[in-house]
């Protein structure tokens, strides 16, 4: 069942917790909701931010107007929540010619087999980690430039003052005027912003948000906010290096997992708090793991084509430059 003209409404204005679950119920049965929500979301922001420039008109003889051209189109059918925002009339019409105009010459990537870098019109450059996908329109530059994103991906932005840059992910959103970043959103209702440089604005579509700058991360979880220090090691998988000055062995096995998806098992749970000080550089990622077994005195054994153990080994060594 499609949702009410008033729940659009609400869930795209000021939504209260009880709008929030209705909108995830609607959204989680199927894709084409999500589809639609992204459209209804980049016509509202448009609409908010073009009509805080325009004089009221008559309303209801522009309705008119939208609801033709609408039927002329035949490809989407764009609620009547609109007539409940009087900022957003005077536009919408506006903004539903640009959102016409480029959702038929979207671009779609999808990194399939290890990391795709993509340069976008403006320049900016974005590094997709495998299985990851980014949508975004050929004329994004029309309006501000919005990009649609599943996974994780690094973000290296061209400032534009005058056309801010946002991503949108399932459930956050990341807005920036130039900057660069870590988006990595491939958990349900869960993303994590690591700034490299500048500043960025880290949210959800309830309103609530934060803004991040050089070295900060954040994990949004549901409504919670995380803080935490950005992660020398977090784009692993694009440079392939990993550094560690005395860090505990259970983050080189958390980043094994996460950058190379290498399972590393290790028998003596005491060693995960054993001190690494390494910097590897120019190895593949089976054979970091087995530089780490040899500076720990441990043995490797294959448990499968992802996953390996380190049997025994002590805290004595530790330290390495590969």
């Amino acid at each position: 069942m499609e949702p009410t003209d008033e729940q659009l409404a609400r869930w795209l204005e000021q939504p209260d917790p009880a709008d929030l679950q209705e909108l995830k119920a609607w959204l989680d049965k199927s894709p084409e909701n999500r589809q639609k929500w992204e459209s209804y979301q980049l016509l509202w922001k448009s609409a908010s931010r073009l009509a805080s420039k325009t004089p009221s008109p008559d309303r209801e003889r522009i309705w008119s107007e939208i609801e033709t051209k609408i039927g002329e189109k035949k490809t989407y059918t764009i609620p009547g929540f609109f007539r409940y925002a009087a900022a957003a009339a005077v536009i919408l019409m506006i903004s539903v010619s640009v959102w016409f105009s480029i959702s038929s010459k979207q671009e779609h990537f999808i990194a399939g087999n290890g990391p795709m870098e993509i340069w976008l019109v403006d320049s900016s450059r974005v590094v997709l980690k495998e299985g990851a996908e980014l949508k975004v329109s050929k004329d994004y530059l029309v309006e501000e430039r919005t990009v649609f994103l599943e996974g994780d991906a690094f973000f290296e932005v061209k400032r534009n003052e005058q056309k801010p840059f946002l991503v949108q992910t399932e459930s956050h959103f990341v807005n920036v005027l130039g900057t660069s970043f870590l988006v990595q959103s491939a958990k349900r209702n869960e993303a994590t912003v690591s700034v490299f440089s500048g500043k960025v604005e880290f949210g959800i579509p309830s309103g609530q948000s934060s803004i991040l700058t050089k070295d900060m991360s954040l994990t949004i979880s549901g409504d919670q906010f995380i803080e935490k220090k950005k992660s020398a090691n977090a784009l692993a998988w694009w440079t392939g290096e990993l550094k560690y000055d005395n860090a505990p062995l259970s983050q080189f096995v958390a980043d094994m997992q996460y950058n190379f998806g290498i399972e590393v098992k290790v028998s003596a749970t005491s060693l995960l708090g054993c001190g690494l000080t390494a910097k590897f550089e120019g190895l593949t990622a089976d054979e970091m793991v087995q530089a780490v077994a040899m500076t720990f005195g441990s043995e490797l054994q294959q448990s499968s084509k992802s996953s390996v153990v380190m049997q025994g080994g002590n805290c004595e060594q530790g330290g390495a430059s590969w």
